[in-house]
């Protein structure tokens, strides 16, 4: 393994569909019992109240004035508590400009008064993630499951948010249910892919990888973990493509020192070190770069019949340069202690 390596699962960018929510009106019970004590009863005269303010909510969404359809909204919630489609509607104004807690508190209402409606319950579990509150998001999205079994989204979601915990093994089942009901959906397969990888599963995560390719708009994220899975498998002339697709896509030092990877395994020393000169023309400081260049000098030393001192001597160089950006390299203080002498 090159020295040393990012994590992959920090490569790949999270795709948490949003849901598309009905608007729908549902009234509750005539009495409610808030967070804060008794709720007036909702009369008749209240419940016309609440239908007017949502109608004037309705208007202002269609003049697109989002700040007078929360204002509207929050007074029909007053006349009426319980009423359904303000609660939803606050949620997707919050959902849009991203304010989490104020679409969390949105949420979370119209769960307490729909509890077996999925749509609430995986819009919270949605809102929740987004917050980073996983835990609890994944209890919400596993109540959203228990109503839709066969939800593709609230599947992969879960998946996904039991990778950010770390825990590839509990989100591979729900990954793979995501992309067993949604084939042809890019994201599940690239969630899937990462998934494989982090059990150690590397032939699919490489198939996943590239059916996702060929899905989706290619990223540069999803390719350079197409690259990692490739080099774990050691299949190097496959890697060397990948990394050319990903470097015409996005030149970076991370590409680069890919290339500069695969080609020293298959001997091509000079496309290996002008490859991760290339990676420290574009980052002086970027240390796994000077490591493969050093080790390429090494060599080059040692083929010379260890006459080529100036390669010797860069070799050294870069490898106190790499030391000085990260110290705990074990491999490259042994490397300095055989060759510096």
């Amino acid at each position: 393994m090159p020295i040393p390596r990012r994590s992959i699962l920090r490569r790949l960018r999270l795709h948490l569909p949003a849901t598309s929510l009905a608007l729908l009106t549902a009234c509750g019970s005539m009495q409610d019992r808030g967070r804060n004590g008794p709720v007036n009863p909702v009369t008749a005269g209240s419940m016309e109240e609440a239908q007017r303010f949502l109608d004037a909510a309705e208007q202002a969404l269609n003049t697109g004035d989002k700040d007078a359809a929360l204002a509207a909204f929050a007074a029909a919630i007053e006349e009426n508590p319980r009423i359904v489609r303000a609660h939803m509607g606050m949620t997707e104004i919050y959902k849009e400009r991203k304010q989490w807690p104020e679409a969390e508190v949105s949420s979370r209402r119209w769960v307490e008064i729909e509890p077996r409606n999925y749509e609430a319950r995986y819009t919270h579990g949605y809102v929740l993630h987004q917050l980073n509150r996983l835990v609890e998001a994944i209890r919400e999205y596993r109540q959203a499951l228990i109503i839709q079994p066969n939800s593709p989204e609230a599947n992969l979601n879960i998946g996904t948010a039991y990778l950010q915990l770390g825990q590839a093994v509990e989100a591979l089942p729900f990954a793979e249910r995501a992309a067993q009901l949604h084939p042809n959906h890019g994201p599940s397969r690239a969630n899937l892919g990462v998934i494989y990888a982090a059990v150690g599963n590397h032939e699919k995560a490489v198939v996943n990888y590239q059916t996702a390719l060929e899905l989706m708009e290619p990223s540069a994220e999803l390719t350079l973990n197409l690259v990692e899975s490739l080099r774990h498998l050691q299949r190097y002339p496959e890697m060397i493509n990948a990394v050319e697709a990903l470097i015409r896509m996005a030149p970076s030092p991370d590409a680069y020192e890919r290339l500069g990877y695969a080609a020293f395994k298959l001997r091509d020393y000079d496309r290996s070190e002008s490859a991760y000169r290339s990676a420290l023309r574009l980052d002086q400081n970027y240390y796994p770069a000077m490591n493969g260049l050093a080790v390429n000098l090494l060599n080059d030393y040692i083929r010379s019949e260890r006459t080529d001192a100036a390669a010797r001597q860069e070799a050294l160089d870069l490898l106190r340069r790499s030391l000085q950006v990260a110290r705990n390299q074990p491999r490259i203080v042994e490397l300095l202690s055989r060759y510096g002498q």
